[in-house]
């Protein structure tokens, strides 16, 4: 099933607009018409689904480009081995993201009582300030950013 930008769009809540972005940078590549109109197939349907998935684990562009381009293309040992570092790198990011997400929630429930009542807000303050430090250093060591 052929779809017009305006349909791709819809379908998958991308703007048209980042729809040529994505052909622009080679991401996902639409047929072209005589008149010049893009059309996406099933295929690029499924690989603006990775871009987004991609996207939401916090891939750039590049990494997601060069991982789509992969998934056409004849998988040789060298690539093989780059996709694996790329997607292992990632893996190994959104994890130390995940586990420093698990203590921000803690932090939250820590938060909660304290803003109930003065009373525990001054007992805890202390324990909180070294909950947070440390939530800190493992946010830095991990990239200095969530």
């Amino acid at each position: 099933m052929e779809r017009t930008i305006k349909e791709m769009s819809e379908a998958t809540g991308i703007p048209a607009d980042t729809l040529r972005y994505y052909d622009k940078l080679g991401i996902v590549s639409p047929k072209r018409q005589d008149n010049g109109y893009r059309t996406y197939n099933e295929t690029d349907f499924i690989y603006l689904q990775y871009v987004t998935v991609m996207k939401y684990a916090n891939f750039s562009l590049g990494e997601i480009r060069l991982i789509i381009r992969s998934m056409s293309m004849k998988h040789t040992p060298e690539c093989n081995r780059m996709n694996r570092d790329l997607v292992l790198g990632k893996r190994e990011e959104l994890t130390d993201a995940i586990r420093n997400y698990r203590k921000i929630i803690k932090f939250i429930d820590m938060v909660l009582p304290m803003i109930e009542s003065d009373e525990i807000h001054v007992q805890s303050e202390e324990e909180l300030d070294r909950f947070v430090y440390s939530v800190y250093l493992d946010v830095k060591q991990s990239g200095g950013s969530l």
